[in-house]
């Protein structure tokens, strides 16, 4: 009996002691996810002011970093993230006026490709496979020209290098007036234009990938503040110089443009200045490519990567 009651309260003590265990095993792994999520999160100063906001997957490896499309956010690429990131470091910004990031000051003349390289720069890497779509490609392609050194390839989705006005050139009177007017009629509406935006971003995409895309879309524009069409803004991209300096010297960096065979636009136009460069055309597929077609866009994609490692 006393050696009963002796390991009758022993067991309770030790019972309490292993569900005691348990709890701090699991907010220490609680804590480590938690802390390791913040560590993948942080933010750079732009210049000029403001805060660039990234996500980084961290890692000694090659570097992927993605571009946005306009009116989204970084999470448009949150599929390819998880596709890469065991094996690639993948970073993932918002740019300047999106998602996370700080707007731009009214009046200020910068350059997404400028504040693209300058993220690079602020983590330490030199060279990057550089994918963006639309407003993304459009950077990208100002990139594969004229910082063709700090690219290991270069993907441009649904846009490629582009004759866009140059940075530094004025806006005339009529144009400004214009801009004043558009600017008018969205403040009037904010949500119903953010609406209407989705819709036509809808309507780029095929017709049989529309109502899989809408939520997403949706809640990446809704979040979006409508910075760009609220004030008369500045030149982002190099356009014509970047196009001038591509047709001249012929960037040599590896060079995949892809478009949805649906998109109503001249699709590879800059393959003549990219000796190294490669279309592919996705059916039934639009703008909106990586959201359309995850699948065969994920598989390219790794694929382009495996096939051009940085030192081949």
């Amino acid at each position: 009996m006393m050696i009963n009651s002796f390991f009758k309260p022993n067991r309770l003590w030790l019972g309490r002691c292993q569900r005691v265990v348990i709890r701090l095993s699991l907010a220490m792994v609680a804590c480590f996810i938690a802390f390791s999520t913040v560590q993948a999160q942080s933010t750079v100063t732009f210049k000029g002011g403001g805060q660039m906001y990234y996500e980084d997957t961290g890692g000694d490896c090659e570097v992927v970093l993605f571009l946005h499309g306009h009116t989204l956010d970084r999470r448009m690429w949150d599929g390819q993230v998880e596709l890469l990131k065991d094996r690639y470091r993948v970073v993932v910004p918002d740019l300047r006026g999106y998602g996370k990031s700080a707007d731009p000051e009214e009046g200020y003349q910068f350059t997404h490709a400028d504040d693209a390289i300058a993220l690079m720069d602020s983590l330490g890497i030199e060279k990057a496979h550089v994918v963006g779509l639309s407003m993304g490609a459009y950077v990208a392609g100002d990139m594969v020209a004229l910082f063709p050194e700090r690219l290991i390839t270069c993907v441009m989705v649904s846009g490629e290098t582009a004759a866009f006005t140059p940075p530094g050139t004025p806006r005339s009177a009529k144009e400004i007036a214009n801009r004043k007017s558009s600017i008018a009629k969205v403040k009037a509406d904010v949500e119903g234009f953010k609406r209407r935006r989705v819709e036509g971003l809808l309507g780029a995409c095929h017709p049989s990938n529309r109502a899989k895309l809408r939520a997403e879309l949706t809640r990446e524009i809704m979040d979006w503040g409508a910075w760009q069409n609220l004030h008369v803004t500045g030149r982002v991209y190099y356009g014509a110089q970047a196009w001038n300096r591509l047709k001249k010297n012929k960037s040599t960096v590896p060079s995949l443009i892809i478009y949805g065979e649906s998109e109503r636009v001249s699709k590879g136009y800059s393959l003549p200045y990219l000796p190294n460069g490669k279309l592919n055309v996705f059916k039934q597929c639009g703008h909106m490519v990586n959201l359309e077609q995850p699948e065969k866009f994920n598989a390219t994609l790794l694929k382009w990567l495996e096939d051009h490692p940085e030192n081949k």
